[in-house]
């Protein structure tokens, strides 16, 4: 009796095994056609919370806003290098706004507008890694610093079984003579299953990514260091046939600490003198879709 149970045990392993071995894997890429247009939609809603210490006995209060924007764009893919597969796409932002909401009263971020009609390039693998980017000409300020790296999802080189996972990891350090910024961040994505979204057959991905920034002033006038911590999760949804996201949700929370001392003569005012901790707390939801 004995050996029999082990001899069904034994099969069931084979078994098992085999079918491992059997399920088809899928392979994760960019599909991108010269000429081919995407256009998108972003919809952002969140809350911030904004917490500062006591400054020489005064008290602060806790101040809390709603964020709210709306984003369009569209992918334009100019040309695709058949050796290389390499592929130029212009990214065409349409009408997109941002506001802020305190106290039930609407506060447009100004600058978001002049992203209608702008464009901005880029050079991008089948992989989804990003080589090149130009931003868009005549931005204001305050938009100039977008990093489009992170535009498209980056897909292993490999197939993928269901349930299998692949993983990102970087670090890069910016010095300059005012400031070092050391950034990380560590992403894992599974491959869920496949599963209907908008009427696509779509490869449904699941996402967790943390990231730091820690910053540090090198400027003698001024002591500040700051830390951010973030943390993604959510759903993307890729169609295979044509390679392309159809649609994404992302939780995203995003805890910043600011630390300052006031500094005087290149030397702290004396060994008592205050640090303002300013601490804001960011959760967003970024729904993304396929128009």
């Amino acid at each position: 009796m004995k050996i029999f149970l082990k001899l069904i045990i034994i099969s069931i392993l084979i078994l098992n095994a085999v079918n491992a071995q059997a399920q088809e894997k899928i392979k994760l890429k960019y599909n991108f056609k010269a000429g081919r247009k995407l256009a998108y939609e972003v919809i952002i809603d969140g809350e911030v919370n904004i917490e500062v210490t006591p400054l020489q006995g005064r008290e602060i209060p806790h101040n809390s806003a709603r964020l709210q924007g709306k984003f369009t764009y569209t992918h334009e893919i100019a040309s695709v290098d058949s050796n290389t597969s390499l592929a130029k796409i212009n990214v065409i932002y349409g009408q997109s706004y941002m506001n802020t909401i305190i106290n039930n009263q609407v506060i447009p971020n100004p600058d978001v507008p002049h992203l209608n009609g702008k464009i901005a390039r880029l050079t991008v693998t089948n992989e989804g890694k990003i080589s090149d980017f130009e931003l868009p000409k005549g931005l204001p300020a305050s938009l100039q610093n977008a990093d489009f790296k992170k535009m498209f999802l980056i897909f292993p080189e490999r197939g993928l079984r269901v349930g299998e996972s692949w993983i990102e990891n970087s670090e890069s350090v910016n010095d300059d003579e005012n400031v070092s910024v050391t950034n990380t961040l560590n992403s894992t994505h599974t491959l869920l299953g496949m599963e209907k979204k908008g009427g696509y057959e779509c490869a449904k991905v699941k996402v967790m990514t943390s990231t730091s920034t820690i910053t540090r002033s090198k400027n003698a006038q001024a002591k500040l260091e700051g830390k951010a911590e973030g943390r993604v999760e959510g759903l993307i949804y890729f169609e295979l046939d044509s390679g392309h996201i159809v649609y994404s949700d992302l939780n995203t929370k995003i805890n910043n600490v600011v630390v300052a001392q006031p500094v005087q003569n290149g030397k702290n005012q004396n060994e008592d003198t205050p640090e303002i901790t300013t601490i804001i707390d960011t959760n967003l939801k970024t729904v993304t879709q396929l128009l």
